[in-house]
């Protein structure tokens, strides 16, 4: 009952934001919570907030839908949206497509509109509609990807255990993100606790087995490209994936722009801004800058960094070298390290990592599989520190198939609640 009250006050911020609604942003979040697909009968509801959340579920969606049975898909982030789009137009009797409404949000509007007796959230998107609908009799709700990340502390306060407790009372069964969260959600001792998982450990698995042809669609001259590649061996070449200009003083080791300047090292450097003017950027560092985005016409760019401005192949190409500079630790939060971390390249990132769950998965599994440096001075040696211990690879592999295998099994264990 306390969550339909919850609602009952959120549908009445949503009429006093009203005129917000005649804002250039107002009108946009209108047209987008408006799409909204015709009604079905589905057996499962699906919320989201973001693309990284969309990939957590995905292979729960994806084995759902091969088995014909029906889904309402939530998200509350207008960058799901080409992605959500993409794949009910595949399922179109399948998926029912639910933007999350905020703006236009009315009293139990969840309760009302969603018709599924399995409720799926994830990490830690406790919006009061989505509550009020776990809540509904009949309705047996989970989250995935639970996390108490930056909060843990708060298990120490006998108010926030409390808070915690009654807050996942709502739930049914909860999937933790790491060993950590799984400790810490059984102590609650009220929700079925599955055990934890990285449910986009498939995904990536799936992206890197079918890397040539997506490298082949979206790399102009991927075979010349690859050619070039060749002539250094794996364990020579460098990505450095998702980077912000804050990550450049990896670049200031005078090792790595002799290694490069020589040949002796390749490093690939992909922005994760396409539109920035790397030229311009990378020219204190000594080296030799070319850029390959669409119009490369396949001739051999020459010895210096190789800068690609190109879409969607970050994933596939971290198998295509033994290291990996993962950018994003030196602004708000670093970027995904699972993805070259399944690809099987070393890892490097920088300090703002507590929000990621994965740097903490990845440094249980193969404690020298990941590097994280604290500061600038430590990025700059890091180029030569990391190459001096191999990770665990078969431990590495054993924990990538029992991720596999657990998704399965955790599908299995929630539809016997």
């Amino acid at each position: 009952m306390i969550w339909r009250v919850v609602d009952l006050f959120h549908a009445l911020l949503a009429l006093f934001c009203y005129p917000l609604r005649f804002t250039a942003w107002g009108r946009e979040r209108v047209r987008f919570e408006k799409a909204r697909g015709r009604r079905i009968e589905a057996q499962w509801s699906f919320e989201v907030s973001s693309e990284g959340e969309f990939e957590q579920v995905r292979p729960w969606v994806q084995m759902i839908l091969d088995r014909g049975e029906k889904i309402e898909l939530i998200y509350a982030s207008p960058s799901v949206e080409k992605t959500a789009t993409f794949l009910a137009s595949h399922y179109p009797s399948q998926i029912r497509l639910f933007p999350l409404p905020l703006l236009t949000h009315t009293p139990w509007v969840m309760v009302r509109e969603l018709t599924a007796p399995r409720l799926v959230m994830c990490r830690y998107d406790f919006f009061p509609s989505l509550m009020a609908r776990a809540s509904v009799a009949g309705v047996r709700a989970g989250i995935v990807w639970a996390s108490f990340t930056n909060k843990r502390h708060r298990f120490s306060s006998g108010p926030w255990r409390m808070f915690y407790r009654f807050l996942y009372s709502a739930y049914t069964w909860v999937v933790p993100a790491t060993p950590t969260d799984f400790d810490l959600l059984t102590r609650l001792g009220n929700v079925r606790v599955m055990p934890y998982s990285e449910m986009r450990v498939p995904q990536i698995i799936k992206r890197l087995a079918r890397r040539q042809d997506t490298l082949k669609s979206r790399f102009p001259h991927w075979d010349k490209f690859q050619d070039l590649l060749q002539r250094a061996p794996c364990e020579q070449r460098w990505i450095m994936g998702s980077c912000w200009p804050q990550d450049l003083a990896f670049l200031k080791n005078e090792q790595l722009q002799s290694d490069v300047n020589s040949g002796q090292a390749l490093v690939m450097l992909v922005p994760h801004k396409l539109d920035g003017d790397w030229e311009a950027l990378l020219a204190p560092y000594n080296m030799p800058v070319h850029v390959i985005d669409e119009r490369w016409d396949g001739s051999h760019p020459g010895r210096g960094l190789w800068v690609l401005k190109l879409k969607g192949v970050l994933c596939e190409l971290y198998a295509e070298a033994t290291f990996a500079y993962v950018g994003g630790g030196f602004g708000r939060s670093v970027h995904s390290v699972m993805e070259p971390f399944v690809a099987g390249a070393r890892v490097v990132c920088g300090p703002k990592v507590t929000r990621s769950t994965e740097v903490e998965l990845i440094s249980k599994v193969s404690p020298h599989g990941i590097m994280v440096v604290n500061d600038e001075a430590e990025l700059q040696t890091a180029y030569s520190r990391v190459r001096r211990e191999s990770p665990d690879h078969q431990r590495r592999q054993e924990w990538l198939e029992n991720q596999e295998a657990r998704l399965v099994l955790n599908l299995a264990e929630v539809e016997k609640c």
